[in-house]
């Protein structure tokens, strides 16, 4: 395909990077293109191989004709390796620059990491998104390819066909991070369609493929290219050592900088999450990013847990979205210096009385103690410590229950009350009760015995006012007037239900469809002619 087939058409135009350098281009009858996929790269094998099918040339790399490459995760890489001889040195290098696994290596357990890229190389990948928590993630797993309608032009002029990278397969970027125009997009892999065919751009711009970003503002396309280049930076973090602590020290500097932290490392978490949105409104609406924003409010956040201690693994895009709205590069958020955090005690000591004496007035008033954490944009514990501090005390259920009110409680569900009446009268929440319930086999055993006498005894009483007031009622009719309480009876209580239904006769009326008196006449007759057939002189 020429190089003109490529042409943009859209409005951006293909702008140049300020942060990151161009993209290295390949070279005529090179077996790997810079930040090329592997899918890419045994896609253009195929292409020059002449294989009738993507089956033959899968045979011949993998020994397998029905096997899916994967296009973000492939397995199997030594043995494509091996077969098409790559100018590689090591399997770890074909990943760290073929692949999309690098960008999470510096979020995540190094040690996780290593499995999972073992098993891309050695054994098979099939279980990579959920070790990576992709199918759990508000990002998604679907494997979509994209392409740059660039890239491929320049491709097409330096080897001779157009192919893909690794940095427009990420989730979440949708434009070019080196031309900044929006990438074309193909959703037959995620429709299962085509899923062991190997393709190129050039294939695939024959079925239906669409941009991601058909019509955007000026503001959104900026968002978005700084998404895109903050990723593809990610992938050139090759020998930083980075971990999850070392991204939250950043995070809580950064934060400091900004006027969105305490210099005693005490986050504003309602000012940052608004900020926050406010800085990516213009990406809110447009997946993936709108499930992502759709839970970044309240304490429950996402962005709470990447500036916390670390405690679990979080996809490389949300990192991205709190990076990109401190810095501009991965560069400037990691080297540059960070001014010096002065601190400026008679200020906050300011500002801390001041929330006092909000927190005081809004008690005054019989304010809960969330409503107050909502009013003043404080977390529900921020306000605890501050009222503490003091002297002002909040209406709390006590965190060690009273003997006295555990044995009530453990009695009355042994009893079979209610949870709801046990809650009114002990003033404990259902949870709590629930929890009492819950570690105490013996309570529950005890209990479910009660709920059953209790049950039989209000479908028993049922029962007898109705039999009380029509003594003559039939099965059917009980069975009607009743409801669920006799089939309660049937099925738990049966001997007892059929002591109680009235002993009336049952009258076996027998009844025939044949007329034997007419039957016997008419044979009578037919024996009677046969007779005298028989006996006839011929």
């Amino acid at each position: 395909m020429k190089a003109s087939a490529w042409a943009v058409v859209d409005k951006w135009g293909a702008k140049p990077s300020a942060a990151l350098e161009g993209k290295p281009a390949g070279s005529a009858g090179d077996i790997v293109v810079p930040e090329e996929t592997i899918f890419g790269i045994v896609s253009r094998y195929h292409a020059l191989t002449g294989h009738p099918t993507s089956g033959d040339t899968l045979i011949e790399l993998l020994g397998r004709r029905c096997v899916t490459l994967g296009t973000a995760f492939p397995s199997g890489l030594n043995v494509i390796s091996k077969h098409l001889r790559l100018q590689v040195n090591t399997i770890e290098e074909l990943i760290e620059g073929h692949t999309i696994l690098p960008c999470f290596r510096p979020f995540m357990n190094l040690a996780h990491y290593t499995r999972i890229a073992n098993s891309m190389a050695t054994g098979t990948a099939t279980n990579t998104k959920i070790a990576l928590g992709l199918l759990a993630s508000r990002v998604g797993a679907e494997d979509v390819p994209r392409f740059c309608p660039v890239c491929a032009g320049v491709d097409c002029e330096t080897i001779g066909i157009a192919t893909w990278y690794r940095a427009h397969q990420f989730p979440g970027v949708l434009v070019c991070p080196y031309h900044g125009v929006p990438l074309v997009a193909f959703d037959c892999l995620a429709q299962r369609l085509k899923r062991t065919q190997l393709f190129l751009p050039a294939a695939a711009a024959k079925w239906s493929g669409k941009s991601n970003v058909p019509n955007v503002d000026e503001q959104e396309r900026e968002r978005l290219v700084l998404v895109s280049r903050l990723i593809a930076q990610l992938f050139l973090l090759r020998t930083v050592p980075v971990n999850p602590l070392t991204w939250r020290n950043h995070y809580l500097a950064h934060l400091v900088d900004r006027g969105l932290a305490t210099t005693s490392m005490r986050v504003h978490q309602r000012a940052l999450q608004s900020e926050l949105l406010g800085f990516w409104e213009s990406l809110r609406n447009l997946p993936p990013f709108d499930g992502i924003f759709a839970r970044c409010n309240g304490e429950d956040s996402w962005l709470t847990s990447l500036y916390r201690r670390p405690r679990a693994t979080h996809h490389p895009l949300l990192h991205v979205l709190l990076i990109g709205f401190l810095a501009e590069s991965i560069e400037s958020f990691l080297w540059t210096d960070i001014p010096s955090l002065v601190t400026n005690s008679a200020a906050d000591d300011r500002a801390s009385a001041a929330t006092e004496c909000k927190i005081a007035e809004l008690a005054a008033e019989g304010r809960s103690m969330r409503q107050v954490a909502k009013e003043i944009g404080l977390s529900v514990n921020a306000v605890l410590v501050k009222a503490e501090k003091i002297g002002i005390g909040f209406m709390r259920r006590s965190k060690k229950l009273d003997v006295t009110v555990r044995s009530q409680v453990w009695h009355a569900l042994a009893a079979g009350n209610a949870i709801a009446d046990i809650v009114k009268t002990t003033g404990m929440s259902a949870s709590t009760v629930n929890r009492i319930l819950g570690a105490d086999r013996g309570l529950q055993a005890q209990r479910t015995a009660s709920l059953r006498v209790q049950r039989q005894a209000h479908a028993r009483g049922k029962l007898r006012a109705v039999t009380g007031a029509t003594p003559s009622v039939g099965f059917k009719a009980l069975r009607t007037a009743l409801g669920a309480d006799f089939t309660w009876l049937y099925r738990h209580d049966r001997a007892w239900l059929q002591a109680q239904l009235p002993s009336t006769p049952r009258i076996v009326e027998r009844t025939s469809s044949v007329d034997w008196c007419i039957r016997d006449r008419a044979m009578a007759e037919r024996v009677t002619l046969a007779v005298g057939e028989i006996l006839e002189p011929s």
